[in-house]
Protein backbone atom coordinates (compact mmCIF):
# COMPACT_ATOMS: atom_id res chain seq x y z
CA UNK A 1 0.00 0.00 0.00
CA UNK A 2 1.21 3.71 -0.88
CA UNK A 3 2.22 6.08 2.00
CA UNK A 4 -0.46 8.09 0.65
CA UNK A 5 -3.01 6.10 1.13
CA UNK A 6 -2.08 4.98 4.39
CA UNK A 7 -1.39 8.58 5.58
CA UNK A 8 -5.75 9.16 3.60
CA UNK A 9 -6.83 6.44 5.80
CA UNK A 10 -5.00 7.31 8.91
CA UNK A 11 -6.86 10.74 8.55
CA UNK A 12 -10.02 8.96 8.01
CA UNK A 13 -9.96 7.12 11.38
CA UNK A 14 -8.33 10.08 13.11
CA UNK A 15 -11.80 12.14 11.84
CA UNK A 16 -14.33 9.31 12.99
CA UNK A 17 -12.82 8.72 16.32
CA UNK A 18 -13.19 12.35 16.59
CA UNK A 19 -16.62 12.51 15.35
CA UNK A 20 -17.59 9.63 18.25
CA UNK A 21 -16.01 11.45 20.69
CA UNK A 22 -17.91 14.52 19.79
CA UNK A 23 -21.44 13.05 19.77
CA UNK A 24 -20.79 11.20 23.11
CA UNK A 25 -19.75 14.50 24.94
CA UNK A 26 -22.87 16.34 23.08
CA UNK A 27 -25.13 16.42 26.24
CA UNK A 28 -29.03 15.09 26.34
CA UNK A 29 -31.69 17.85 25.89
CA UNK A 30 -35.17 17.08 24.17
CA UNK A 31 -36.81 19.69 21.13
CA UNK A 32 -40.73 19.20 20.36
CA UNK A 33 -40.98 18.99 16.79
CA UNK A 34 -43.30 20.60 14.46
CA UNK A 35 -45.12 18.77 12.01
CA UNK A 36 -46.71 21.36 9.26
CA UNK A 37 -49.86 19.96 8.15
CA UNK A 38 -52.10 21.62 5.19
CA UNK A 39 -55.47 22.19 5.41
CA UNK A 40 -57.97 23.47 2.29
CA UNK A 41 -61.24 23.03 4.75
CA UNK A 42 -61.23 23.72 8.25
CA UNK A 43 -62.14 20.87 9.97
CA UNK A 44 -65.97 20.70 12.02
CA UNK A 45 -63.92 20.45 15.32
CA UNK A 46 -60.92 21.91 16.48
CA UNK A 47 -58.90 23.58 19.26
CA UNK A 48 -57.26 27.16 18.55
CA UNK A 49 -53.85 26.35 19.34
CA UNK A 50 -52.65 30.27 20.32
CA UNK A 51 -56.20 30.58 22.55
CA UNK A 52 -56.57 27.25 23.33
CA UNK A 53 -60.41 28.01 22.54
CA UNK A 54 -62.66 25.17 21.53
CA UNK A 55 -64.50 25.34 18.42
CA UNK A 56 -67.46 23.68 16.75
CA UNK A 57 -68.91 24.52 13.50
CA UNK A 58 -71.63 21.65 14.04
CA UNK A 59 -73.76 20.62 16.88
CA UNK A 60 -72.67 17.06 16.29
CA UNK A 61 -69.93 17.66 19.09
CA UNK A 62 -68.92 16.13 22.85
CA UNK A 63 -67.23 19.14 24.84
CA UNK A 64 -65.64 16.87 27.36
CA UNK A 65 -64.54 18.81 30.10
CA UNK A 66 -64.12 17.07 33.67
CA UNK A 67 -66.26 18.47 36.39
CA UNK A 68 -66.80 18.36 39.77
CA UNK A 69 -68.82 20.87 41.99
CA UNK A 70 -67.58 21.70 45.24
CA UNK A 71 -69.64 19.20 47.50
CA UNK A 72 -68.46 16.50 44.53
CA UNK A 73 -72.51 15.61 44.30
CA UNK A 74 -72.87 17.10 40.24
CA UNK A 75 -70.29 16.04 37.66
CA UNK A 76 -69.75 15.28 34.30
CA UNK A 77 -66.89 14.35 32.03
CA UNK A 78 -65.70 11.59 29.49
CA UNK A 79 -63.80 8.67 29.14
CA UNK A 80 -62.29 6.39 26.17
CA UNK A 81 -62.34 2.74 26.34
CA UNK A 82 -60.55 0.48 24.67
CA UNK A 83 -59.35 -2.86 25.49
CA UNK A 84 -62.02 -2.83 28.22
CA UNK A 85 -59.46 0.02 30.04
CA UNK A 86 -60.86 3.25 30.49
CA UNK A 87 -58.91 6.71 30.32
CA UNK A 88 -60.22 9.98 31.20
CA UNK A 89 -60.08 12.24 28.08
CA UNK A 90 -60.45 16.25 27.75
CA UNK A 91 -61.16 18.26 24.55
CA UNK A 92 -63.78 18.51 21.47
CA UNK A 93 -65.25 15.84 19.36
CA UNK A 94 -67.09 15.36 16.71
CA UNK A 95 -69.98 12.56 16.69
CA UNK A 96 -71.20 11.19 13.34
CA UNK A 97 -73.50 9.70 14.63
CA UNK A 98 -76.11 8.96 17.37
CA UNK A 99 -74.34 7.18 20.88
CA UNK A 100 -74.85 3.32 20.14
CA UNK A 101 -76.47 3.37 23.50
CA UNK A 102 -77.45 5.09 26.01
CA UNK A 103 -79.32 5.20 30.06
CA UNK A 104 -80.59 8.41 31.43
CA UNK A 105 -83.09 8.85 34.37
CA UNK A 106 -84.92 11.93 35.70
CA UNK A 107 -83.28 11.36 38.82
CA UNK A 108 -79.61 11.23 39.54
CA UNK A 109 -78.37 7.93 38.49
CA UNK A 110 -75.34 8.33 41.55
CA UNK A 111 -74.32 11.05 43.31
CA UNK A 112 -71.11 9.45 43.88
CA UNK A 113 -67.83 10.26 41.36
CA UNK A 114 -66.06 7.26 42.81
CA UNK A 115 -69.48 5.35 41.28
CA UNK A 116 -69.57 6.26 37.32
CA UNK A 117 -66.45 3.87 36.50
CA UNK A 118 -68.53 0.75 37.52
CA UNK A 119 -71.24 1.32 35.97
CA UNK A 120 -69.44 2.59 32.90
CA UNK A 121 -67.68 -0.71 33.25
CA UNK A 122 -71.24 -3.09 34.55
CA UNK A 123 -73.09 -0.59 31.23
CA UNK A 124 -70.55 -1.76 28.73
CA UNK A 125 -70.39 -5.40 30.09
CA UNK A 126 -73.89 -6.01 29.75
CA UNK A 127 -74.50 -4.35 26.29
CA UNK A 128 -71.22 -5.99 24.83
CA UNK A 129 -72.66 -9.11 23.38
CA UNK A 130 -76.38 -7.86 22.63
CA UNK A 131 -74.95 -5.47 20.53
CA UNK A 132 -72.16 -7.53 19.02
CA UNK A 133 -69.29 -5.09 20.01
CA UNK A 134 -65.73 -5.94 18.66
CA UNK A 135 -63.47 -6.39 21.73
CA UNK A 136 -60.81 -4.01 20.17
CA UNK A 137 -63.09 -1.71 19.58
CA UNK A 138 -62.54 2.17 21.03
CA UNK A 139 -65.43 3.91 22.48
CA UNK A 140 -66.17 7.14 23.64
CA UNK A 141 -68.60 7.87 26.76
CA UNK A 142 -69.70 11.01 28.16
CA UNK A 143 -71.67 10.85 31.30
CA UNK A 144 -72.95 13.14 34.41
CA UNK A 145 -75.13 12.61 37.36
CA UNK A 146 -78.13 11.96 35.10
CA UNK A 147 -77.14 9.87 31.69
CA UNK A 148 -74.06 8.09 30.37
CA UNK A 149 -73.99 7.47 27.00
CA UNK A 150 -71.61 5.51 24.24
CA UNK A 151 -70.63 6.65 20.74
CA UNK A 152 -68.88 4.52 18.43
CA UNK A 153 -68.13 6.72 15.34
CA UNK A 154 -66.36 10.00 16.76
CA UNK A 155 -63.31 12.09 15.95
CA UNK A 156 -60.94 13.97 18.65
CA UNK A 157 -60.43 17.91 17.80
CA UNK A 158 -57.02 18.86 17.12
CA UNK A 159 -55.12 21.38 18.76
CA UNK A 160 -54.30 23.50 15.28
CA UNK A 161 -51.98 26.46 14.74
CA UNK A 162 -52.81 28.64 11.57
CA UNK A 163 -51.14 31.69 10.89
CA UNK A 164 -51.52 34.56 13.79
CA UNK A 165 -52.15 37.83 11.46
CA UNK A 166 -52.56 39.67 14.78
CA UNK A 167 -53.01 39.87 18.26
CA UNK A 168 -53.99 42.90 21.01
CA UNK A 169 -53.09 41.14 24.34
CA UNK A 170 -55.16 37.82 24.52
CA UNK A 171 -56.92 38.80 21.15
CA UNK A 172 -56.05 36.87 18.32
CA UNK A 173 -56.39 37.08 14.73
CA UNK A 174 -55.66 33.69 12.58
CA UNK A 175 -56.13 33.26 9.18
CA UNK A 176 -57.91 29.93 8.80
CA UNK A 177 -58.73 27.53 5.19
CA UNK A 178 -62.55 28.09 3.83
CA UNK A 179 -65.26 26.66 5.70
CA UNK A 180 -66.15 22.75 4.62
CA UNK A 181 -70.22 23.34 4.24
CA UNK A 182 -72.78 26.07 4.54
CA UNK A 183 -73.44 27.66 7.83
CA UNK A 184 -75.83 29.95 9.34
CA UNK A 185 -74.74 33.50 9.08
CA UNK A 186 -75.31 37.38 9.34
CA UNK A 187 -74.04 40.56 7.79
CA UNK A 188 -71.63 42.81 10.20
CA UNK A 189 -69.38 45.60 10.38
CA UNK A 190 -68.68 45.89 14.11
CA UNK A 191 -67.90 43.09 16.81
CA UNK A 192 -67.21 43.49 20.74
CA UNK A 193 -65.13 40.70 22.73
CA UNK A 194 -64.50 41.19 26.07
CA UNK A 195 -63.15 44.48 26.15
CA UNK A 196 -62.02 44.92 22.39
CA UNK A 197 -64.14 46.60 20.31
CA UNK A 198 -63.72 45.32 16.29
CA UNK A 199 -64.53 47.41 13.39
CA UNK A 200 -64.29 46.19 9.62
CA UNK A 201 -63.40 48.90 7.39
CA UNK A 202 -66.98 46.95 5.17
CA UNK A 203 -69.40 44.28 5.90
CA UNK A 204 -68.37 40.61 6.34
CA UNK A 205 -69.73 37.91 6.81
CA UNK A 206 -70.03 36.48 10.75
CA UNK A 207 -70.60 32.50 10.48
CA UNK A 208 -72.60 30.77 13.47
CA UNK A 209 -70.25 28.80 15.31
CA UNK A 210 -69.96 27.07 19.07
CA UNK A 211 -67.18 27.48 21.22
CA UNK A 212 -65.94 26.95 24.63
CA UNK A 213 -63.45 28.41 27.14
CA UNK A 214 -63.14 31.61 25.64
CA UNK A 215 -64.84 33.34 22.50
CA UNK A 216 -64.31 32.58 18.64
CA UNK A 217 -65.38 34.24 15.81
CA UNK A 218 -65.30 33.30 12.03
CA UNK A 219 -65.37 35.74 9.66
CA UNK A 220 -65.23 35.75 5.88
CA UNK A 221 -64.33 38.74 3.92
CA UNK A 222 -66.76 38.22 0.66
CA UNK A 223 -65.86 41.94 -0.68
CA UNK A 224 -63.87 41.73 -3.88
CA UNK A 225 -60.85 43.48 -2.76
CA UNK A 226 -59.10 43.22 1.02
CA UNK A 227 -60.55 45.52 3.81
CA UNK A 228 -58.88 47.46 6.70
CA UNK A 229 -59.60 45.81 10.50
CA UNK A 230 -59.13 48.17 13.88
CA UNK A 231 -59.03 46.77 16.78
CA UNK A 232 -59.28 49.10 19.80
CA UNK A 233 -59.31 48.14 23.75
CA UNK A 234 -58.66 50.29 26.77
CA UNK A 235 -55.52 47.73 27.99
CA UNK A 236 -54.00 48.02 24.69
CA UNK A 237 -52.64 49.89 21.96
CA UNK A 238 -54.48 49.96 19.07
CA UNK A 239 -53.85 47.70 16.02
CA UNK A 240 -54.85 47.03 12.55
CA UNK A 241 -54.61 44.00 10.20
CA UNK A 242 -55.66 43.61 6.87
CA UNK A 243 -58.23 40.66 5.88
CA UNK A 244 -57.29 39.26 2.13
CA UNK A 245 -60.06 39.23 -0.36
CA UNK A 246 -62.54 35.97 0.02
CA UNK A 247 -60.47 34.98 2.51
CA UNK A 248 -62.01 33.09 6.16
CA UNK A 249 -60.14 34.69 9.95
CA UNK A 250 -60.94 33.45 13.06
CA UNK A 251 -60.76 36.49 15.81
CA UNK A 252 -60.37 34.32 19.17
CA UNK A 253 -60.06 35.15 23.22
CA UNK A 254 -59.76 32.73 25.47
CA UNK A 255 -62.24 33.05 28.58
CA UNK A 256 -60.66 35.95 31.23
CA UNK A 257 -59.19 33.44 34.43
CA UNK A 258 -61.87 35.18 36.67
CA UNK A 259 -64.00 33.55 35.28
CA UNK A 260 -65.02 29.97 35.61
CA UNK A 261 -63.50 28.12 32.85
CA UNK A 262 -65.34 25.14 30.21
Amino acid sequence: MAEEEKVQIQDMQNKWEEMEKMLKDMPEYHINTVIEHFYSKLPRVFIDGHSLVKVSLTRDYINCTQYSSRTGLTFNGCYELKNKQLKEVRGIYYVSANPIYSIASRRKITRDLNQIEELIINEYQNIFNYLHIPENSRLLISYDNYAISFYDKFVKGKTLKFPLKGEQGSLKVIWVPKIPYPLQFEKIQKLQIYNHNVEFEKEVIRFEITTFGGIAELIYNFNDSPINVKLNSPDHEPLEVMFGKYEVYLITHARPRKQAQD
